[in-house]
């Protein structure tokens, strides 16, 4: 099941890269806890979704990398880089077009083939001293 589980992790990002939600319930449980840190939690495919359009909204040429990805049992962990330039508000901040890199990591959790628990560690200090939310 953990090749199955790796090819799911990669199309999550795909989703996230692409901003395309409409194959979400494909792969993702219709009840999946949605936890990062620095964002409200979400739960449920329809709030996921929601929160990959905001983004994609605010970084229209956001691009997430895999750098690393490893699957043991029913979790699969994913270490990533991504590149993109601020064009609308994010977490509250106005656009600033400026272009920022950030990188975290991914714990996918599954059941029956799907993710029914994500959680995201993310560096958003950086990327908030990036965008000139925050001064270094």
């Amino acid at each position: 099941m953990s090749e199955h589980n790796k090819t799911v992790a990669k199309r999550w990002t795909q989703m996230w890269n692409d901003g395309d939600v409409s194959s979400l319930r494909e792969f993702v449980a219709d009840d999946i806890a949605f936890t990062v840190n620095q964002i409200p939690p979400t739960r449920g495919a329809a709030e996921l979704a929601e929160v990959v359009k905001s983004l994609r909204e605010a970084f229209p040429d956001g691009e997430f990398t895999v750098d690393e990805l490893v699957a043991e049992g029913d979790t699969v962990m994913t270490r990533w880089t991504f590149r993109g330039t601020q064009k609308g508000e994010w977490m509250g901040q106005p656009a600033s077009g400026k272009h920022a890199k950030m990188t975290g990591t991914d714990t996918n959790h599954f059941a029956g083939g799907k993710i029914v628990a994500h959680m995201t560690d993310w560096d958003a200090m950086g990327l908030m001293q990036q965008l000139g939310a925050i001064e270094v």
